[in-house]
């Protein structure tokens, strides 16, 4: 082939810079074709016409969307300036002849700590920035193998992002977990705690079980804590809502959170939602059952891998959940607990076997006391009289008891699940009454009046507890005792042909005992517990609604010339002044017809309704006590 005729490859021309077309040209859309080093292009040349060059016009750009990422690494840097520019600046200040001005310089531990600007400002953007050794001395006198730990800006800035999500910094969260160890985890056996786990550690590998355990502790600050209770649940919500995350550590946040969501603190009733979310978590997770590749499929299925045996911790919380769900609806009837199956008998049986925590004894009896009352209110439509039953299930308590394997009159909430327990079994005798309205008989009187005294063995193991664990107690002894307080009430308000009520008040007193919980809650609310200035008003709250309570009664059932006694009473007690009690109630003046006024803070859940005419009559048929219905504009939100 010759070469000549091979064609030559076309010359690359480079792009002109400015503007590819002339004015004229662009605004007839035409073609602008322009010879090298001409100022002209063909097109106007031909036309006749001027041709001018379009100035470019210079497109701002799209700022990009900051990522994440890129505020951290900003922040760090940020921080990063700051320290150095004020280290040098100190140090330069330090480097100062003595004779600069005239005076020598004091020591750098002589400075007001006030007019260290660094540390100002390191606290305002971070709240814990310096950290002394434990054997720093407090004069500031360095000794040898002392040293004072400056933090990195990365753990500063990682800090800081930790309480943002935390709702409080690492330091207080360490503190908050301590707390929680000591005061609060020995009343909720479901969820063990480590002694060596730390705060930093845990918020590493469990961050919603922290974030729960922070949040239930914060009870010294009633204001502070409603707010971190709702940043809880916008966690759990993103978390298992949005994200369908599951994991052991949501599963034991939320038992945590449900364990102590006092309906008497926070209002928004959420409990029974929290209640299913962990149910649900439990399903998904498979800590209900054994999971589904069990030694005879793998055997036909090679590709299959063997289950995998349910750990101890996974046990714990599958028993946390029934206990939690069998608890709420023995209290209140109105939640469906889940089964009481093999796998939960076996569970505990291989707990208590174990035994690789001390506390696990303490889980087992408690499982299976609550297992005894859960049997005692699900008996529908029975064959035999139900004195039968309830001889049956007081058996099964004594068996209860007596292999007991830890020490019930050492623990405090063993020993009320044990007498909770047989109030239920006494109550049997009473439901069956109120529901058939059937005559007394001896048998059934008999019941009636061991209720009575068991009823008074509660409250004396109530009142028995310290006023200082008041605000550390789980919502289940809160349920126990609301519980029994309808069953009292049921008994104070019992019209049957041969109860005797003198009998009754000899046992028992309703307006007694209601007082002396009104005052403990008075009491608890004035104790500093582990030396913390409280700011939780809910325990006065609490005794403003119990006492509005036993003025319902009074005005129910007293009689006339008692409703005198009392009114002269309390005229002789206090002089004049206001027909208004300190409590926001009203006391009954004799020949008028009134209802005491309910304080501003009523409850608006199910605990108590004594406004409804209908529950005095039918108070043992579990009617629904919601306040909201009766007093529609203060329920609270």
């Amino acid at each position: 082939m010759d070469v000549d005729s091979i064609a030559a490859p076309q010359e690359r021309v480079e792009p002109r810079p400015g503007a590819r077309s002339c004015t004229t040209c662009a605004k007839a859309k035409a073609k602008c074709v322009r010879a090298p080093n001409e100022l002209m292009c063909a097109r106007c040349a031909r036309l006749k016409k001027d041709c001018y060059m379009k100035e470019p016009v210079l497109r701002k750009r799209k700022t990009a969307k900051t990522t994440r990422a890129a505020q951290l690494e900003k922040l760090e840097s940020k921080i990063e300036h700051l320290v150095n520019a004020l280290a040098s600046t100190t140090s330069s200040q330090h480097r100062l002849p003595s004779d600069f001005t005239g005076q020598p310089s004091p020591p750098i531990s002589q400075n007001d700590p006030g007019t260290d600007r660094s540390a100002e400002l390191l606290q305002t953007l971070c709240g814990h920035h310096v950290t002394e050794s434990p054997g720093s001395s407090t004069s500031g006198e360095q000794s040898p193998g002392e040293s004072t730990v400056v933090q990195t800006p990365d753990t500063i800035a990682a800090q800081i992002i930790d309480s943002q999500n935390l709702g409080v910094s690492m330091p207080e969260a360490e503190m908050l977990l301590d707390r929680y160890k000591r005061l609060m985890a020995p009343g909720f056996p479901f969820v063990v705690i480590e002694p060596e786990m730390t705060a930093a550690k845990m918020w590493t590998e469990k961050p919603l079980l922290l974030h729960a355990i922070v949040t239930v502790a914060y009870f010294h600050d009633l204001e502070v804590q409603t707010k971190m209770v709702k940043s809880l649940m916008r966690d759990i919500s993103e978390r298992v809502l949005i994200n369908s995350e599951k994991s052991v550590g949501i599963l034991q946040g939320i038992l945590i959170f449900v364990s102590w969501y006092h309906p008497h603190m926070f209002w928004g009733q959420q409990i029974t939602n929290l209640l299913h979310l962990a149910i649900g978590m439990g399903i998904d997770l498979g800590i209900d059952r054994v999971t589904s590749g069990c030694a005879g499929d793998w055997k036909h299925n090679k590709n299959k891998s063997p289950s995998k045996a349910p750990s101890l911790e996974e046990r714990r919380l599958y028993a946390g959940t029934f206990y939690l769900s069998s608890m709420l609806a023995s209290s209140f009837k109105h939640f469906d607990a889940i089964p009481y199956k093999k796998y939960l008998e076996t569970s505990l049986a291989i707990l208590q076997e174990a035994r690789e925590y001390s506390s696990d004894s303490h889980l087992v009896q408690m499982v299976r006391v609550q297992h005894l009352i859960e049997q005692t209110h699900t008996i529908e439509a029975p064959s035999a009289p139900i004195q039968i039953y309830a001889k049956a299930f007081g058996a099964d308590l004594a068996k209860l008891k007596e292999n007991d394997p830890c020490n019930g009159h050492e623990n405090v909430f063993l020993q009320m699940e044990y007498v909770f327990a047989e109030i239920l079994i006494r109550e049997m005798s009473l439901n069956d009454l109120l529901d058939h309205k059937a005559n007394l008989q001896h048998s059934q009187l008999d019941e009636l009046y061991h209720c009575v005294k068991t009823v008074r063995k509660f409250l004396d193991v109530f009142n028995s507890i310290p006023l200082y664990m008041y605000l550390t107690m789980p919502f289940s002894t809160f349920c126990q005792f609301g519980h029994v307080f309808f069953t009292l009430t049921k008994l104070a308000t019992l019209e049957l042909d041969g109860w005797d009520f003198k009998a009754l008040h000899d046992t028992i007193d309703f307006r007694t005992a209601i007082e002396d919980a009104a005052s403990r809650f008075e009491n608890a609310s004035k104790i500093t517990p582990d030396g913390l200035a409280v700011k939780n008003e809910s325990f006065t709250k609490w005794a403003h609604r119990v006492r509005w309570m036993k003025n319902i009664y009074e005005n129910k059932f007293l009689s006339p010339a008692a409703k005198e006694a009392q009114f002269a009473s309390h005229m002789h007690d206090n002089p004049p002044a206001c027909p208004q009690s300190s409590f926001g109630t009203v006391i009954a003046v004799p020949g008028a017809e009134q209802q005491p006024t309910p304080p501003d803070d009523v409850l608006s859940g199910e605990f108590f309704n004594y406004l409804d005419e209908n529950f005095w009559q039918n108070i043992g048929n579990g009617g629904d006590w919601d306040l909201a219905t009766q007093w529609p504009d203060m329920s609270m939100t």
